[in-house]
């Protein structure tokens, strides 16, 4: 990995670096590690945007794993399932503008009103 990079999101998850000496993106969330060029990134965001949540849900409600969102890979026996979730924070990450300030569902403990 380049060590000349350029923070541009990040969640409570996951890291979204541009690296400048070989201009890829580096986009780790979770336990997933991708290495992206421009190209790549934006197709990444547009399959993203199109999955539809609702089907995969309803498609796979007796599934006995709880993530329910299927991610198809180049390599026929790996597939990443996520959940609804995940799927959003990923969305937010690619944004690509840094964000700083923390959302409501980002605080994990409880919170007393008094």
């Amino acid at each position: 990995m380049c060590r000349n990079y350029i923070l541009l999101n990040q969640t409570e998850n996951g890291l979204l670096l541009f690296l400048k000496g070989c201009a890829n993106y580096q986009l780790s969330y979770k336990n997933l590690n991708f290495s992206l060029t421009k190209e790549e990134l934006k197709a990444f965001k547009n399959y993203l945007k199109k999955i539809n949540i609702e089907y995969w849900e309803t498609e796979y409600q007796n599934s006995i794993y709880p993530k329910k969102i299927p991610i198809p890979t180049l390599q026929k026996n790996f597939i990443i399932l996520l959940d609804r979730i995940e799927i959003e924070e990923l969305l937010r990450l690619l944004q690509k503008e840094y964000c700083s300030f923390l959302r409501f569902s980002d605080i994990k403990n409880t919170i007393i009103w008094n």
